[in-house]
């Protein structure tokens, strides 16, 4: 087709490519027809672990916050996440030594032995992997998914 004919115009829109990186590009390629390179990082074992670990909520507040922040998190950062995202009414000492707790002992130590995190348990800090720069696009789906569904 002409650039007349469609109406628009080639230069003043840019490619979808030129807006995805190379991890959205892999995690659409797998998505529309189930094939990736063999070459990249994820494998399908990856894939199902990955898709474990994201349907998981706790899992998916410290992703989430790690992937929007600059480097490492300080711990008292990650609560504090934490707790302006939940829903529940409580914001006393005890539930934030909860969530706290949550962290340290589950959700952390199953983030960094899946590899998408490290956590310097003296320094109190935690920081994204390249595993999970390679897990953003999906996470972003995860998230999309989640938003859609109807509140039971």
């Amino acid at each position: 087709m002409n650039e007349g004919e469609t109406g628009t115009d080639e230069n003043t829109q840019p490619e979808l490519g030129a807006l995805m990186s190379e991890s959205e590009h892999i995690a659409v390629e797998v998505l529309l027809d189930e094939s990736w390179d063999p070459d990249t990082a994820m494998t399908r074992k990856t894939f199902d672990e990955l898709f474990e670990t994201l349907s998981d909520p706790g899992k998916r507040y410290v992703l989430t916050y790690l992937l929007r922040s600059e480097g490492y998190v300080r711990m008292t950062e990650l609560v504090d996440y934490v707790m302006r995202r939940t829903q529940t009414p409580q914001s006393d000492e005890a539930f934030r030594h909860r969530v706290t707790a949550k962290l340290t002992h589950t959700l952390l130590p199953a983030l960094v032995e899946d590899g998408y995190v490290s956590y310097n348990m003296e320094r109190q800090l935690v920081s994204p992997t390249e595993k999970l720069e390679l897990a953003g696009p999906y996470l972003r789906i995860a998230l999309v998914q989640q938003r859609a569904q109807p509140e039971s």
